[in-house]
């Protein structure tokens, strides 16, 4: 029996080839990879935070003094962020309203 089938023109035909393994193959890698990252998902912290913290890393934000009274802007900032910096508090025209007087109230807070 003829392998390659050759035609009259000379040229062997082309025969498609099974696929079925390659389709498992690529099925189960996807299926491995998604195992995988739901499970590293699975062991991450709960908020950002916590997760950068598993890590040995900060996550923080700028925040602005004004927003401090906000008890949901708070919230969210206790819940997922391990680390905050004053927005713009510390910049010249806050820290040293006039020259030679300053203040660092906002900053503080």
């Amino acid at each position: 029996m003829d392998n390659n089938p050759t035609p009259a023109g000379g040229r062997p035909v082309a025969r498609s080839r099974p696929r079925v393994a390659l389709a498992s193959v690529v099925v189960g890698l996807s299926v491995a990879a998604a195992t995988m990252a739901v499970a590293s998902g699975a062991n991450a912290g709960t908020t950002l935070g916590a997760s950068a913290a598993e890590k040995g890393r900060y996550f923080g934000a700028a925040v602005a003094a004004h927003k401090l009274s906000d008890s949901t802007y708070v919230g969210i900032l206790n819940r997922e962020f391990n680390s905050v910096t004053p927005e713009n508090e510390m910049k010249i025209d806050a820290t040293e309203p006039q020259q030679g007087q300053f203040t660092f109230a906002n900053a503080d807070r």
